[in-house]
């Protein structure tokens, strides 16, 4: 009973302490009547959904970080204070039984699931941290075009998901959907080359349809919600961007509904090959209409 007990104390009072320091702060910061100097929302910037990711799959890898590091001393304990309660211990009168061999079996479960966390946390955090890399990349290749006049707006929500950017150019808006794709580890121009037939990206190592796909959706989706905002049809260019990477257009012959690129030069947004300059009055419609969809980015 007292091997019992002590191992129940041994976990609600540090509980009952985190807990109510918890619950102090909250009170505290309640108190404070202070309030943030902005007059002005602060909307969503490059990777804001993946950064969200990022910090959510951090917490999973910390908490399974701290489930693998408590468990052997939780449950050595548990077992010694179910086994050594009373003053003399003669470990050689030691026996192991089914209590034991449960007790050993939980721990291990429990070992295995947290490593499959960290393992699973870990897998997802490099996944997000390179897409993360990629939408700073290309956003930063689209800073030059603010200079000429164009509005760009980053991690647009559709509702189902995000759009990574969008650009409202000189005679279009430019729907851009980034992927990051690793490179092999064998270096040369074929290494660093990937082939697009207007259907099928094709990489040294394999090849996809399902970003071509994504892009495409996107460019619609957005297409058929700005001519809903400013009550006429405006024209939305699918961009699938890169970085990193020196795109070959395999079929030159065929006009492609989408564009590939690495954007690592993207003032074809500013020039004047998707048709006559968009009026100043559309350019705003269509800039209002992109920022009435954004919420305010929660700092709580």
């Amino acid at each position: 009973m007292t091997a019992n007990l002590i191992l129940i104390l041994s976990v609600v009072i540090p509980v009952a302490l985190v807990m109510g320091c918890l619950l102090a702060w909250r009170v505290w910061r309640k108190a404070d009547k202070r309030r943030s100097p902005l007059t002005f929302e602060i909307r969503n910037l490059p990777g804001e959904h993946l950064r969200r990711e990022l910090a959510r799959h951090d917490d999973g890898f910390m908490e399974a970080s701290a489930v693998v590091v408590a468990l052997g001393p939780i449950f050595l304990s548990a077992w010694l204070l179910a086994r050594l309660e009373g003053a003399g211990v003669d470990w050689g009168a030691f026996q192991f039984g089914w209590g034991d061999a449960v007790l050993g079996a939980v721990c291990l479960v429990l070992l295995a699931w947290s490593v499959w966390r960290l393992i699973h946390h870990a897998r997802a955090r490099r996944f997000y941290l390179d897409g993360l890399q990629a939408e700073l990349a290309v956003a930063q290749c689209l800073i030059p075009l603010i200079a000429d006049g164009a509005m760009v707006f980053h991690d647009f929500p559709t509702g189902k998901g995000n759009i990574d950017h969008v650009v409202i150019g000189r005679g279009a808006v430019f729907a851009i959907e980034t992927k990051w794709r690793r490179k092999p580890g064998y270096k040369g121009k074929d290494a660093a080359r990937v082939q697009f037939d207007g259907q099928r990206l094709r990489f040294p190592n394999h090849v996809e349809t399902k970003p071509v796909e994504q892009a495409l959706y996107q460019a619609r989706w957005l297409g058929d919600f700005l001519a809903s905002g400013v009550g006429t049809s405006v024209r939305v260019v699918p961009v699938l961007a890169l970085p990193g990477w020196y795109v070959e257009n395999t079929n030159r012959s065929a006009r492609h509904e989408l564009l590939v690129s690495n954007c690592h030069n993207s003032s074809f947004m500013v020039g004047d090959k998707f048709g006559a300059p968009l009026p100043d009055e559309m350019r705003k419609r269509i800039a209002h209409v992109l920022s009435e969809k954004y919420t305010p980015i929660d700092f709580s």
